[in-house]
């Protein structure tokens, strides 16, 4: 049996995009989150290691190659986005003091795949 957090999701190991590393970088000087320099020093060892597959961008990182683990997850930001006119939500979550998740979702809810938001879109919920 696959554990409920665990549904929906597929092993995806690759290095960070530019545009997830922009995102995060915003994401970062934008949030709630106090210790911005130890996160941001966490961006060049991040890689993908697993994505969502409801067709949202959502993915879930590993730092220096070991999975971040996501209970006990917390926001350190949390904004509003558009891709190609759809609102979305993002949302950069940390467990323990490392990053451990981008979540992008659809605010109006959609069957249909969607990508990653601009960083000129994102504003304040």
């Amino acid at each position: 049996m696959v554990p409920m957090n665990d549904r929906g999701l597929e092993p995806h190991r690759r290095p960070l995009t530019e545009h997830e590393r922009q995102l995060v970088t915003w994401l970062i000087e934008h949030g709630t989150n106090q210790d911005r320099l130890q996160l941001n020093a966490q961006i060049p060892r991040l890689s993908v290691r697993e994505r969502c597959t409801c067709g949202c961008p959502t993915v879930y990182f590993s730092l220096d190659g070991a999975a971040v683990p996501r209970t006990g997850e917390r926001l350190v930001s949390d904004h509003l986005a558009s891709v190609e006119g759809m609102e979305v939500g993002i949302m950069l979550f940390e467990t323990d003091g490392l990053l451990s998740s981008l979540e992008v979702y659809s605010c109006p809810g959609t069957d249909v795949p969607f990508g990653l938001p601009e960083v000129a879109s994102i504003r304040p919920l």
